[in-house]
């Protein structure tokens, strides 16, 4: 037998493929290791450059790539004229990136009238702008960011103790969060190659609030007077008094009852019901399933920040639960900050699921009210009314311009259309 008749041993036949693998992984852990070491040594390149490649234009690009193939093509079939264009470009461009070099020459601040108005009013504001050191010698071209849009004006050479002065005015149509800007210095050169733009200034926040009405909500009733709501919970101290008992080590000694005990011949103390304060829940739906209009959802949302804000003025506890999570604001100012943000959001869950996530979240609420739209029918509002519990009073807000202001009775929820927030009040005192 020869030694190629030879047959190969398994134990062999089976260390072939597992080395051969081991060769293979160690290739590959070398090239990952060769690629890491490449980019930590083209970072910080990269980040050196990556500013500087950032001000060139699209127009900057294409006269560069018309560059580069000029003096290729003109290199390589003795065209001078083309090689001569190609440099004349490459000097144009070198011009452009040093018209734009430099630091920015000023400074700036955004001064706003007010930074919470309510839709509808006049947002007012100004851009002062001062150079930074010494004297502006060449006007800027500046831009304001406004939300998504900006807005340009020029600021003049200045002295050196100059300032100039930018009126501006945001419109105030819709609720909203609007950010202004940081101030921006726009360079750029003649031929639109190169545009940088350097910060001057800090942003700026401006909400637009929305409406609200205020209620006359203690003469409604619909909020629980000073002593609460009278519970079955035991306490040894509290406003509600229940009975007398046996006195047992750890009782307050200022609850004891000096006339009973001396009648009966024992320690007796006073025992007291627990009372509960008014907490007020709100469960306000975002589902643009539940609104036939966006005008509707802002009425909801005026609805919201009006009880709201009613009960933070009476010193109650109030809680705003929406589809998208709670909304945590501890004085009428950060409430309306909070409700400024409410857009419509698409959410599995419909509002009796919501009812019982608000509950969660607001274990102690003595009082619920329900806000959703004309969409909801009386099933739905009834379905949400039955995942709270019995004792908690609950009411239903639907707010439609297509609801005539009725108010009904769905078994123990009492419902109000509200067709405009106007309405709102009314609606309220029809409560008591």
């Amino acid at each position: 037998m020869t030694a190629v008749d030879q047959p190969v041993s398994p134990r062999r036949a089976r260390l072939r493929p597992s080395g051969l693998s081991t060769r293979v992984a160690a290739l590959r852990e070398r090239a990952l290791d060769g690629r890491e070491r490449l980019l930590d040594r083209a970072e910080p390149v990269l980040a050196r450059t990556a500013p500087a490649l950032s001000t060139v234009t699209t127009a900057g690009w294409v006269l560069l790539a018309a560059i580069l193939l000029g003096l290729y093509v003109g290199a390589s079939r003795g065209w001078a004229e083309l090689v001569a264009g190609a440099v004349c470009g490459a000097v144009v461009l070198v011009l452009a990136l040093l018209w734009v070099i430099g630091p920015a020459p000023l400074r700036a601040r955004i001064e706003l009238i007010a930074n919470r108005v309510q839709i509808g009013e006049q947002a007012m504001g100004r851009v002062v702008a001062s150079p930074r050191s010494g004297v502006s010698r060449l006007p800027v071209r500046a831009e304001l960011p406004v939300g998504k849009g900006a807005a340009g004006f020029s600021i003049p050479a200045l002295a050196r103790d100059g300032e100039h002065e930018e009126i501006f005015t945001v419109p105030t149509r819709r609720r909203g969060h609007i950010v202004l800007g940081p101030v921006r210095a726009v360079r750029a050169d003649p031929f639109a190659l190169v545009r940088r733009v350097k910060d001057l200034s800090d942003q700026v926040d401006l909400y637009v609030h929305p409406r609200t009405i205020r209620l006359d909500a203690r003469k409604a009733g619909f909020l629980r007077d000073i002593e609460g709501v009278t519970t079955h919970d035991l306490s040894s101290s509290d406003v509600s008094f229940h009975a007398l008992r046996d006195y047992v080590p750890g009782d307050d000694r200022r609850a004891i009852h000096w006339r009973t005990t001396a009648r009966v011949g024992r320690l007796m103390v006073r025992q007291f019901e627990e009372t509960r304060r008014s907490h007020l829940l709100v469960v306000l739906s975002i589902r643009p399933q539940d609104y036939l209009d966006p005008e509707d959802f802002e009425t909801a949302v005026s609805a919201a920040a009006s009880l709201g804000l009613q009960a933070m003025r009476e010193e109650r506890e109030v809680t705003i639960v929406t589809n998208s999570g709670r909304i945590v604001a501890p004085t009428g100012a950060t409430l309306l900050d909070q409700m400024s943000t409410v857009e419509l959001q698409s959410d599995k869950r419909d509002l009796s699921e919501l009812a019982s996530h608000a509950l969660t979240v607001a274990p102690g609420a003595s009082i619920a009210t329900i806000i959703t739209g004309g969409s909801s029918d009386g099933q739905t509002l009834r379905r949400a009314r039955n995942n709270l519990p019995l004792d908690v009073v609950t009411f239903a807000i639907r707010c439609g311009v297509q609801l005539t202001g009725d108010r009904r009775r769905i078994g123990d929820l009492v419902v109000l259309d509200v067709p405009e927030l106007d309405s709102l009040p009314r609606a309220i005192a029809s409560l008591l």
